[in-house]
C-alpha cells in the first residue's frame, strides 16, 4: 500500500506523496495516497464478490460507531457565574460555552461522516452476504493533459496487483489515437474503444487500462461511447478495471448525459501546475529520480520560468532536462552526481526568452498602433509606469506598497476590451507580474451552476484555469441578475475569495457597460475595493471605424478604391449608435456587407480580373436599412447643409431663431476647420433650451436641427425622438430610470426633444415624484453620450427657468436658449395661407383681404396655440367649405373643379 507524505517539501502548501517505493508525486487538491487505497478497497470488495471465498456467511458485519454525548449541563464557570455575578466570569463562561457548543459540533460531523462510510460498508457487507456480484468501478482522472495521469496509473496497477486483484497486465492508450485505425482512416470513438478494450481483454485477463486524453471521444455526439461505458459499469464477469484520464469537460458530459453513471464512478482531481512552488516540488521530484543535484535557488529559478507559460508535467520535465544539459557536459561532480547551476538555468532562460517574444516596449507599441482608444493607452501606460518604479524601488531596497491589479473595464461592445485585456496579460508577464499571461474568457454560464453547490466548483475550476494569467470576465453584471439570484452571488463570493487567497496568482479584469457595472460593483460589500481602478473605453469616432474598416479590409487581401475611400466616413457615420451599436463590429458588419454587394456584382460577369476580385468600390457599400447590416437612418433622406439652411430660411416669422441656428452652424463648421487645421477646439455643449408658447414650431426646428447636425458631422443619424413626462417616469419604484435610458438609446445618434420638460419635475407634498430620478437619469444619459446624443427642452419660459433650476446638474449641460416668440397677425396670416396650398386650396380675393384681421380678433390667451390655432381655423375654413358646397339641394356633378378647392370670406368663421 501507499507509504504516505514524504518530506521535506519546497512549500507547506504543497504536498508530495510517497505512492510506491522510490515513487514520489505532486498532489493537488486532493490525496492521491487517500485516493488509491479508496480504490483498492472499492476493487477488492468487488474483487470479493466475484469470488465468494474470500468474504461472504459468517464475516461480521462492521461495528455502528456510537453518537456523541449530548451534555446539556453547563461547565464550572457557568455555576461561578450564577452565584458570584461578576462580569469577567460571565465572560469567561461565555467563552467556554462557545468552546463547547463549538466541540459538540465537531464531534457530531464527525459522527455524521462516520456513520455515513458506516452506512455505505453495511450496504457492501449486505451484498456480500447475498452473493450478488459487483463490476469493478470505473475510475476518472480529472484535470489537465500531462500532468501526472500515468505514473499514478502506474502507481495504481501495482497497489491493486499488490492487494490480490489478480491483474495480469496493464495497457494505456491516448484518445485521440482510438479515432484512427492503422491506415489511418478515421474511426467512430465508440468502435476504437470498444476494439481497443477487446484487444486488452485478449491479450490480459482481466486487464487494467487507461485511456488517456479522453475529451476526444467526447468531441462530437458522445452518446456511443456513454452507451459502451455504461456496459464497462455494468460488466460483472471480466474483473476489467478502466481507467479515464480527461478534463472537467468529461465530467461535464457525464453529470448532464448519464448522471447515473457519474454518480457511480471513482474520481480523483489532479494537480494543476499553476504556482511555482508546485512547479518547484515536481523539480524536486524529478531530479532526486535522476541523481540530480538541485540546490533550491537553481530549483526555484527553473520553477520560475517554468511558470512564465502553461506549465504540466512534460514541460517542467523537459525544461529540467535542457538545464541538465549544460550541466552534464561539466561532468559528474566528486560526489558521482550533476549538479545543476545558476549558470545552467539561465542558458535555458535565454533560450526561452527568445521563443517568448516581445519586450514590454514592443508590447505598448503594439498597444499604440491600435486605432483610436487614446484614453485607454494613456491608463496602460500609465500601469506600466507604476510596476517600473515599484521595481525600482525594490532594486534600492525601499518599501513597495501592495497594489491590487484587477481592474474593471467600462465600455460599449466592440471597443477591443479583449484586446487590451490579452495585451496587458502579455505586458504583466514580461515584467514579471504574472508568470503566464495568458487570458481565459468567461461570462455567467461558465461559473454559475444549475444546482446547489455546482456554482463554487465552477468558479474556483474557471479561477483555476487561469493561475498565472488574466480571467477575463465579461459582462460581469449579469452574475448579479436579480435579488434572487443566489447562485450568481454565490459566484461572485467565491470569485472574491480566490482574488483574496491568490493575491499574486491571478488578475481579473471585469467588463461591461459603465452603469450596469457600477451596480456589480455596489452587489457585494468586497468588490469595489478588490479592483484597482477603471479602464474606459470610448466608441470609435466615424473616422476611426473608417480606419478599422480600412485594416480589416487589408489584411483579408481587399483593396478599397478612391470613391470608396471619399464614402467611407459617411457610411460610418449613418450606422446608429443605439444600444445595438458594436463599434469594431459595427464596421467588420459593413466590410462584410460590402463583399457580399461585391460578389453579387462581380457573378454576373463572365470574366473578372484578379485586380477586380480584389477591389471594393463605392456601389459596394450598403445603402440605408439594406440588409446584413444596421444603418438604418430614421431623419429621412439626406440633403445638403445649404438645402437645409434654406427651408429654416424659408420658415415664416422666427428671425431670431433662424438667427441662432445660423450662429450654431458658423461655430460648428469653424471648429471642424480649427480640428484640421490642429488647432485647439473648445468643447461645446449641444444640447439647448426651446422656449415659447405652443405651436411656434419648436418641434419642426428642432428635427431641422438634427438633419443640420448630421450634415456637418455632429451626429451620425440625426433622427429626432419626441418625448413628455409619460415617456420617461414610471409608476412603480425602480421603474423610471430604465424607462428614460430606454428613450435616451432611442434617440443615441440623433436628438431628443422633452416636450413641456418642466413636468418632469412636479412639486407633490409627500415628495413621491419620480420625475427627479428621471432627470437625474437623463443627466447621467447626457454625460455619457457627449458626442453622439443633444437634448433639446422645451416649455414655456418662466416653467423652463424652474425645470433648470430642479438639479444642480442641469443648467450647466445646456449650452444655451432658442427663444420662439409669438407669430404677428401677418405671420400667422401667411401661416394659414401656405397650409391652404399645401393642401390644395386657393383662396378667393375676399377671404385674403380680411385674414389678417380674422387673425388680429384672435383671443391670445391661455389657449392660443400660434400655428396650431392656424391650423384650426383652416380646418373649420375647409369643413365649412363643404357645408356650402354639398348641402341638399346642390348636384355635385354640375360643380366646376375651380370651385372645390376655392376658400371664400364666407367660409372663416368668426373669432372666437
Amino acid at each position: 500500500m501507499p507509504a504516505g507524505p514524504a518530506s521535506p517539501r519546497p512549500n507547506p502548501a504543497v504536498v508530495v506523496e510517497q505512492l510506491r517505493e522510490r515513487v514520489r508525486f505532486v498532489a493537488g487538491s486532493e490525496s492521491a495516497v487517500a485516493f488509491l487505497r479508496r480504490t483498492a478497497q472499492v476493487v477488492g470488495w468487488a474483487e470479493a464478490t466475484r469470488h465468494p471465498q474470500r468474504g461472504g456467511p459468517g464475516e461480521p458485519p462492521p461495528p455502528e460507531p456510537q453518537p456523541p454525548d449530548q451534555d446539556e449541563d453547563g461547565g464550572f464557570l457557568d455555576d461561578m457565574a450564577r452565584y458570584t455575578r461578576s462580569v469577567a466570569v460571565d465572560l469567561l463562561a461565555a467563552g467556554d460555552r462557545a468552546r463547547r457548543r463549538s466541540n459538540a459540533r465537531r464531534e457530531q460531523e464527525d459522527y455524521e461522516r462516520a456513520r455515513a462510510k458506516w452506512q455505505q460498508d453495511l450496504r457492501e457487507w449486505e451484498q456480500r452476504q447475498t452473493g450478488q456480484k459487483q463490476a469493478n468501478p470505473l475510475i476518472l482522472f480529472v484535470g489537465p493533459p500531462h500532468t501526472g495521469q500515468r505514473r499514478l496509473y502506474r502507481a495504481l496497477y501495482s497497489v491493486l496487483r499488490e492487494a490480490g486483484a489478480g491483474f495480469t497486465g496493464g495497457s494505456f492508450i491516448a484518445g485521440p489515437e482510438l479515432l484512427r485505425d492503422g491506415q489511418g482512416d478515421p474511426v467512430p470513438a465508440e468502435a476504437g474503444l470498444r476494439d481497443f478494450v477487446r484487444e486488452a481483454d485478449e491479450a490480459d485477463n482481466p486487464s487494467c487500462i487507461l485511456v488517456d486524453e479522453v475529451d476526444a471521444l467526447f468531441d462530437g455526439n458522445p452518446a456511443g461511447v456513454l452507451r459502451y461505458l455504461r456496459e464497462v459499469a455494468h460488466d460483472q464477469e471480466s474483473g476489467r478495471l478502466l481507467v479515464l484520464a480527461g478534463t472537467d469537460k468529461v465530467l461535464d458530459v457525464l453529470r448532464a448525459e448519464a448522471p447515473e453513471l457519474a454518480s457511480s464512478v471513482l474520481v480523483h482531481r489532479m494537480p494543476e501546475f499553476t504556482s511555482t512552488a508546485r512547479i518547484a516540488a515536481l523539480l524536486d521530484v524529478l531530479a532526486a529520480e535522476r541523481s540530480l543535484a538541485l540546490p533550491p535557488p537553481v530549483r526555484d529559478g527553473l520553477a520560475a520560468l517554468a511558470g512564465r507559460g502553461p506549465a504540466d508535467a512534460r514541460s517542467v520535465e523537459a525544461l529540467l532536462t535542457a538545464a541538465s544539459r549544460t550541466a552534464v557536459a561539466r561532468g559528474a561532480a566528486p560526489d558521482g552526481r550533476v549538479h545543476l547551476l545558476p549558470a545552467d538555468v539561465e542558458a535555458v532562460a535565454g533560450h526561452a526568452a527568445q521563443r517568448a517574444g516581445k519586450s514590454v516596449e514592443e508590447l505598448v507599441a503594439e498597444l499604440d498602433a491600435m486605432i483610436g482608444l487614446a484614453s485607454v493607452k494613456q491608463r496602460v501606460r500609465g500601469l506600466v509606469d507604476e510596476l517600473a518604479v515599484d521595481a525600482r524601488r525594490r532594486e534600492a531596497g525601499l518599501p513597495v506598497a501592495a497594489r491590487s491589479r484587477h481592474l474593471v473595464f467600462t465600455g460599449n461592445p466592440g471597443t477591443a476590451k479583449t484586446t487590451v485585456a490579452r495585451l496587458v496579460g502579455r505586458i504583466y508577464q514580461a515584467l514579471g507580474v504574472l508568470p503566464k499571461g495568458h487570458v481565459v474568457e468567461v461570462a455567467r454560464p461558465d461559473l454559475v451552476g444549475e444546482y446547489v453547490g455546482e456554482t463554487s466548483l465552477k468558479t474556483r475550476s474557471v479561477c483555476q484555469r487561469a493561475m498565472g494569467g488574466v480571467l477575463f470576465l465579461d459582462e460581469a453584471y449579469n452574475l448579479v441578475s436579480g435579488d434572487d439570484d443566489d447562485f450568481g452571488r454565490e459566484a461572485v463570493t467565491e470569485l472574491l475569495l480566490q482574488m483574496e487567497n491568490h493575491r499574486d496568482g491571478f488578475v481579473v479584469f471585469a467588463a461591461g457597460y459603465p452603469k450596469e457595472m457600477d451596480e456589480f460593483l455596489e452587489s457585494n460589500p468586497g468588490l469595489r475595493s478588490r479592483f484597482a481602478g477603471r479602464v474606459e473605453f470610448p466608441d470609435y469616432s466615424a473616422e476611426e471605424l473608417a480606419g478599422i474598416f480600412r485594416s480589416m479590409a487589408g489584411s483579408q487581401g481587399y483593396r478599397l478604391a478612391d470613391d470608396l475611400l471619399a464614402a467611407l466616413p459617411e457610411a460610418m457615420r449613418r450606422i446608429p449608435r443605439g444600444r445595438g451599436f458594436a463599434n469594431g463590429r459595427s464596421a467588420r458588419g459593413l466590410l462584410e456587407a460590402a463583399i457580399g454587394k461585391q460578389s453579387s456584382r462581380l457573378a454576373a460577369r463572365p470574366r473578372t480580373s484578379a485586380d477586380e476580385l480584389a477591389t471594393l468600390v463605392a456601389a459596394d457599400l450598403p445603402e440605408s436599412g439594406e440588409a446584413g447590416v444596421a444603418v438604418t437612418d430614421d431623419a429621412g433622406p439626406r440633403r445638403g447643409l445649404e438645402e437645409l439652411l434654406a427651408e429654416l430660411d424659408a420658415m415664416i416669422g422666427l428671425d431670431d431663431v433662424k438667427q441662432r441656428v445660423h450662429a450654431l452652424v458658423a461655430e460648428t463648421r469653424l471648429d471642424a476647420r480649427r480640428r484640421k487645421a490642429g488647432l485647439p477646439v473648445a468643447t461645446r455643449s449641444r444640447h439647448l433650451v426651446f422656449t415659447g408658447n405652443p405651436g411656434t414650431a419648436k418641434t419642426t426646428v428642432a428635427r431641422l436641427m438634427g438633419q443640420l447636425y448630421r450634415a456637418l458631422g455632429v451626429l451620425p443619424s440625426g433622427h429626432l425622438v419626441e418625448v413628455a413626462r409619460p415617456d420617461l417616469v414610471a409608476e412603480y419604484i425602480g421603474q423610471t430610470a430604465p424607462k428614460t435610458r430606454d428613450a435616451c438609446e432611442r434617440a443615441i445618434g440623433g436628438v431628443l426633444f422633452i416636450d413641456e420638460a418642466y413636468n418632469l419635475v412636479q412639486d407633490y407634498p409627500n415628495g413621491a415624484d419620480f420625475g427627479a430620478e428621471a432627470v437625474a437619469e437623463l443627466l447621467v444619459q447626457m454625460e455619457n453620450h457627449r458626442a453622439d446624443l443633444v437634448v433639446v427642452a422645451a416649455g414655456y419660459p418662466a416653467d423652463m427657468d424652474r425645470f433648470l433650476d430642479s438639479n444642480a446638474g442641469l443648467r450647466s449641460r445646456f449650452g444655451g436658449t432658442v427663444e420662439f416668440a409669438d407669430y404677428t397677425d401677418d405671420e400667422l396670416a401667411a401661416i394659414f395661407t401656405a397650409m391652404a396650398v399645401k393642401q390644395g386650396y386657393r383662396l378667393a380675393p375676399d377671404l385674403a383681404a380680411a385674414l389678417p384681421g380674422v387673425m388680429a380678433g384672435l383671443d391670445r390667451g391661455a389657449g392660443f396655440a400660434n400655428g396650431r390655432t392656424a391650423r384650426g381655423l383652416l380646418e373649420r375654413a375647409i369643413s365649412a367649405q363643404a357645408m356650402r358646397l354639398a348641402g341638399p339641394d346642390v348636384d355635385l356633378e354640375r360643380l366646376a373643379d375651380a370651385e372645390l378647392v376655392l376658400l371664400t370670406r364666407a367660409d372663416l368663421p368668426a373669432p372666437s
